[in-house]
């Protein structure tokens, strides 16, 4: 199980613990029980504990797949209301695909970005 929380600690300046670890003392926590764990240790090394959250990662391919069919979908029913003739519903469903399409993009560039790291 991944880490849910980074437990950080600010070492006081003349603490002997700052020549071995630095200004800033971080630890990993995979649940509560450990994050309150980590804490009191901090606590107890003289170090002023603060708690950041890990960020989860985002599936960006399931967003750019279910963008993906979405711009599918408004196309086939563009298509359809041209079709039959019902301008109104094609200029309602191009416009959703352009929508689409254009929300697209930002996702694509977090996926290439990802996948470069």
């Amino acid at each position: 199980m991944p880490a849910t929380h980074h437990v950080c600690g600010y070492v006081p300046p003349d603490s002997p613990l700052r020549a071995l670890a630095g200004r800033i003392i971080t630890l990993p926590a995979r649940g509560l029980q450990e994050l309150a764990e980590r804490v009191r240790e901090l606590r107890a090394a003289g170090a002023r504990p603060f708690v950041l959250a890990v960020p989860r990662p985002v599936n960006w391919t399931r967003i750019a797949v279910a963008l993906t069919a979405g711009v599918l979908a408004d196309l086939v029913a563009a298509l359809a209301a041209i079709l039959t003739g019902a301008t109104t519903a094609a200029w309602v469903a191009a416009t959703a695909m352009i929508l689409l399409g254009i929300s697209l993009f930002p996702v694509l560039t977090h996926l290439e970005a990802e996948g470069q790291g």
